[in-house]
């Protein structure tokens, strides 16, 4: 075949034939066969302008934190709230822009693909088309690589020329603040957010499903939680007693003479009742209670009392969510349980509760899974336990981040709360103060350094 046989058999008018106006399909001029025609590049998705109505306009990063747009929301009362991110967080933009809809807000999202600072600053200023006198609040809680630097220096230079319509903030997770953060602007105010469970595990993209107890419900078992918490030691023969046996069983009680005091109580409270010389559980509930349940709802009621939380609950039951999902009738949900969750100015706190009998590592990691499943990074995280641990787990959950309110630390409400609220401990106790006192080899340090020091001083 030679090379001027294709153009042989190409139809005598292809070259000649005008292209019709408006068809998607044109001629090539060297081998005549049709190929799809070019359409001009749609123009950057930019945010929809609206009217302002006197509130400031919020300008945020999506990622690893999506929460922080929500509260600041609220904070600011903004009225637009403009979510700018890499392509690769868009699965967590839309229940975020649904739920600041259900608030009063009109959301936007624009994705960004910047490789370098300079072009990035002039690309974002262009996508906004914010006007000089527009007040804008720019949020830098995730800003990171170089579409946070981008970010950060188009909001400094707005700063420069109109410092009192431009502001740079960030939220401070650890205290509750939100802080300025302008070379010339030290300003901290205290978050004023109220987000409930189910918005704070939507923005994560997760469905609140049930919880056992909400805030203000009655427990159907009294004092009980609280009269077990109070006596850990008295009650750890029950419990054991609890996870020997079954609900319609007898309930096999070591040293009984020892609880007695409790057992009566848990009796009084509906817990437990005596047929003869046997204890037995008063119903499945009541079992399932002495079995672990009491130990979340002594948490729950903790917080609930408190008036601290903005919501709380324990039993918490959630699933995964996706943009768009449909899913079949009759599916039944595959759900995952926090044993105690509560918000409070913003912030989240989920506990894992065990009642004893269990290696801590397990369920260390196991609550580090279920924070990051569930809250995101600005959790507080707290490992509630009736046994009491040593000075290396105390370590190794201090190295991962979980608090630790252990049969030292849950008598006491007022260092319960502190770890919920706070992640931290109010008041020490005395398994700290023993396990962190100094050994006797560290009284014969200060010794050697000085000596060290003695003799290091003529050679200086």
């Amino acid at each position: 075949m030679g090379h001027g046989e294709p153009h042989a058999r190409q139809h005598p008018g292809a070259h000649s034939r005008p292209r019709a106006e408006g068809k998607p399909w044109g001629g090539n001029g060297s081998t005549g066969r049709l190929v799809p025609r070019r359409r001009p590049a749609e123009p950057p998705t930019s945010a929809p302008p609206i009217p302002f109505d006197g509130r400031p306009i919020l300008v945020t990063l999506v990622g690893d934190e999506p929460l922080a747009p929500l509260v600041l929301a609220q904070h600011l009362n903004a009225g637009r709230v403009i979510c700018i991110g890499l392509p690769v967080v868009e699965w967590r933009v839309e229940p975020l822009l649904e739920i600041l809809r259900q608030h009063g807000c009109s959301p936007a999202w624009i994705p960004l693909s910047i490789l370098d600072v300079p072009a990035g600053v002039d690309e974002i200023e262009q996508r906004l088309g914010f006007q000089n006198g527009d007040p804008v609040i720019f949020d830098l809680t995730n800003a990171r690589g170089v579409l946070g630097f981008a970010l950060y220096e188009l909001a400094h230079r707005r700063e420069s020329v109109a410092p009192e319509r431009n502001r740079l903030v960030r939220v401070d997770w650890s205290d509750r603040t939100l802080r300025a953060i302008s070379p010339d602007d030290t300003a901290a105010e205290p978050l004023r957010a109220n987000v409930g469970l189910a918005d704070y595990l939507g923005v994560h993209g997760k469905a609140l499903l049930g919880r056992e107890r909400t805030p203000g419900s009655p427990s159907p078992f009294g004092e009980a939680a609280r009269r077990l918490a109070r006596s850990i030691p008295q009650a750890r023969p029950l419990i054991e007693a609890t996870h020997r046996g079954g609900a319609d069983r007898p309930l096999r009680i070591h040293h009984r003479r020892a609880s007695a005091h409790l057992i009566d109580g848990l009796t009084w409270d509906g817990v437990l009742e005596q047929r003869g010389d046997a204890v037995y559980a008063t119903s499945m509930r009541a079992f399932q209670f002495l079995h672990g349940r009491w130990l979340e709802e002594y948490l729950f009621e903790i917080a609930d009392a408190s008036g601290q939380f903005d919501d709380c609950a324990s039993g918490v039951r959630f699933r995964w969510t996706f943009a768009g999902e449909e899913r079949p009738a009759g599916q039944l949900d595959v759900d995952n349980e926090i044993d105690f969750a509560g918000t409070a100015a913003g912030r989240a706190t989920i506990a894992s509760c065990k009642t004893g009998g269990h290696d801590v590592n397990g369920p260390l990691y196991e609550l580090l899974t279920l924070a990051e499943r569930a809250a995101g990074r600005s959790v507080v995280t707290v490992f509630a336990t009736t046994d009491t641990l040593d000075r290396a787990a105390r370590h190794r959950a201090a190295a991962l981040g979980v608090r630790v309110a252990d049969a030292t630390r849950l008598p006491n409400p007022d260092t319960v709360l502190e770890l919920l609220l706070n992640g931290v401990s109010a008041t020490r106790s005395a398994a700290d103060e023993h396990q962190d006192a100094p050994g006797p080899h560290a009284a014969r340090a200060p010794r050697h350094r000085r000596r060290d020091a003695h003799q290091e001083a003529p050679r200086a």
